[in-house]
């Protein structure tokens, strides 16, 4: 913090340094000094201004395209094969009906220029101007594999144009009965919730929202047995996980160093500049350093995430029979992310990487509350986004340092109760997570529950197990055969197999095209005793049986799927089925 109580008189002395400059050049020229100084100072802000447009844009670039691919590829390999498309399909209108959804109404409703307390009202299709924010949610991973699309475009329009706004106004709007800015008129208790980057305004109200989603729409079959006990439904790419993973950590950057709106830094003893002070408890002063509160938002985006990794690992070896789980691990690290969110521009460093560590803690625990309560939470986004960022709004007000949250524009006479700032500022954190969840809560379970009794939540069973992608998106997103095409496969695909064992078991693979009649199968049917070929060995021979053989009952009659049945057994199978039954290996094709 050296650095920040050097700013302002390094900074007013280059300032008085450029003025002299100034003065000298134009007694050389014989124009007025005034005159001169002013072309500089309107140059220099105008430098100033375009740096902030850079800088923005950057940091744009991060959030919108870079997190949001983080967001598809995380959300994809965690779940199964069937259901990729439909998941990534989601992600991307995330980003389309939030962004003219925000542009419309939300906007207006969050910062418009006309407001009060609870809500701006004017500006309606940004017509006061540009904005500098853009609500994207991601909450697909909640209430994954069962979910309606058109449900889930519903709640994605109503949360970015009215819910989200409404949280934003109260904590980023210096009209807002939250906010902790400066230019707040009446901030609450004196101070107001600090929420640099969105804790509560961004991963609360989402995994809030997401929570009530997933309760109305139920687990997925299979998910949890009639007795209560839970059954894991893996994803079904490790690599997809983990680029998803570190996608979102470099998206992150931008956030977080985003948030602050500016990078340049302007001096203010002069009056020349837009700089401004911010006011101390001992009487001094310290300057508004947007270049300063990006420097410390990339170092504990950085410590918060490895923090978060690294605790992930060991509670993983512990918890998991001594297994490093890559999933888990992914999980802590966006955990110790979320949690330095609301506090990345105000924490030291190595409280940034305190609160990440004690976030994957956070998250674990969360994880298992929610298995326990019986809600299916594929991502774990609740335990994530909503326990994280319940902890990381309530770490700023243990946390925060006076000279950072006074550089980043934040008032100071209150600060982080373990440094000696008193308790008001951990009670605003509180009171803001409260109001976070209450509104989202009254907001978004009338919602749910109106689109459950309307039946318009949930897919169908039959759309379920056979997989989201199959009827609604054209199909797999991994076609099994050269011929597949975007819809259906017009020819069934060949295996050829000779089982290393005897049994009465027979594999069938269907593929039907879009007319029901054009159904074909293979159905290789092994004898219950080997029969011996010329050599004298002994093996299986598979023999062909057609798609109206009794056995193929109770096949499925569309979609393009693989059947495995073994003494009249039935599943659906992906992928993973196939270089199973190619190599040989596994158990679910034996007669046991």
């Amino acid at each position: 913090m050296v650095a920040l109580a050097n700013a302002p008189s390094a900074v007013a002395a280059a300032a008085a340094e450029a003025v002299a400059a100034v003065d000298r050049q134009a007694a050389a020229d014989g124009v007025s000094a005034a005159v001169g100084l002013a072309a500089v100072v309107t140059q220099l802000q105008l430098l100033g201004a375009a740096v902030d447009v850079g800088f923005l844009t950057l940091a744009g670039v991060l959030v919108c395209p870079t997190m949001q691919t983080g967001f598809a590829m995380l959300t994809a390999g965690s779940v199964r094969a069937k259901n990729v498309k439909s998941v990534l399909m989601k992600v991307l209108m995330d980003t389309c009906v939030g962004g003219v959804a925000w542009m419309l109404f939300g906007n207006a409703f969050a910062y418009g220029e006309k407001a009060n307390a609870f809500l701006g009202h004017s500006g309606w299709a940004l017509a006061d101007g540009d904005t500098t924010d853009l609500a994207v949610f991601s909450s697909d991973g909640l209430f994954a594999e069962r979910a309606s699309f058109y449900a889930y475009l519903g709640a994605t329009l109503w949360l970015t144009s009215f819910v989200y706004p409404v949280v934003a106004h109260a904590v980023w709007d210096s009209a807002g009965w939250l906010s902790a800015s400066t230019f707040a008129s009446a901030p609450l208790l004196g101070i107001g919730a600090i929420d640099h980057a969105g804790c509560a305004s961004v991963h609360m109200v989402g995994a809030v929202c997401g929570l009530w989603g997933a309760v109305a729409t139920g687990p997925r079959r299979g998910r949890f047995a009639d007795d209560g006990t839970p059954h894991g439904i893996p994803g079904h790419s490790a690599p997809l996980t983990l680029l998803g993973g570190l996608l979102l950590w470099t998206g992150w950057f931008g956030f977080n160093a985003g948030s602050g709106l500016s990078l340049t830094t302007y001096e203010a003893s002069s009056g020349l500049f837009p700089g401004r002070v911010v006011a101390l408890g001992d009487g001094s002063e310290l300057l508004v350093s947007g270049l300063l509160t990006v420097q410390q938002t990339l170092t504990s985006t950085m410590l918060g995430a490895c923090g978060g990794a690294l605790v992930g690992m060991a509670l993983s070896y512990v918890f998991a029979f001594h297994v490093i789980d890559l999933s888990a691990i992914v999980n802590c690290l966006l955990a110790g992310l979320v949690s330095i969110t609301a506090g990345c521009a105000t924490f030291y460093p190595y409280i940034s990487l305190l609160v990440g560590m004690v976030g994957a803690a956070v998250y674990m625990g969360a994880s298992r509350a929610m298995v326990w309560l019986r809600i299916d939470d594929p991502l774990d986004a609740v335990a994530i986004h909503g326990a994280c960022g319940l902890w990381g709004l309530l770490a700023v007000g243990l946390f925060s340092a006076r000279d950072a949250q006074a550089a980043a524009g934040f008032r100071a006479t209150h600060y982080g109760a373990a440094f000696g700032g008193g308790w008001r500022l951990l009670a605003c954190q509180a009171v803001g997570a409260v109001f976070v969840i209450g509104w989202t809560t009254i907001t978004t379970v009338p919602l749910w529950y109106s689109l459950r009794a309307l039946g318009l939540l949930r897919v169908t069973l039959e759309e379920e197990m056979d997989g989201l992608d199959e009827g609604l998106h054209g199909g797999t997103a991994y076609p099994i055969d050269e011929s597949y095409t975007p819809w259906h496969s017009p020819t069934p695909p060949t295996l050829e197999w000779e089982a290393p064992f005897g049994g009465d078991t027979f594999y069938a693979i269907s593929s039907a095209s879009p007319k029901a009649a054009d159904l074909d199968a293979v159905v290789c049917s092994i004898p219950s005793s080997p029969e011996a070929d010329d050599s004298g060995s002994s093996q299986a021979r598979p023999s062909v049986r057609s798609s109206t053989s009794p056995v193929m009952r109770s096949g499925r009659d569309s979609g393009s799927s693989i059947r495995v049945r073994s003494s009249g057994r039935a599943r659906d199978s992906s992928r993973a089925i196939i270089e199973e039954m190619s190599t040989g290996g596994g158990t679910e094709g034996t007669g046991a």
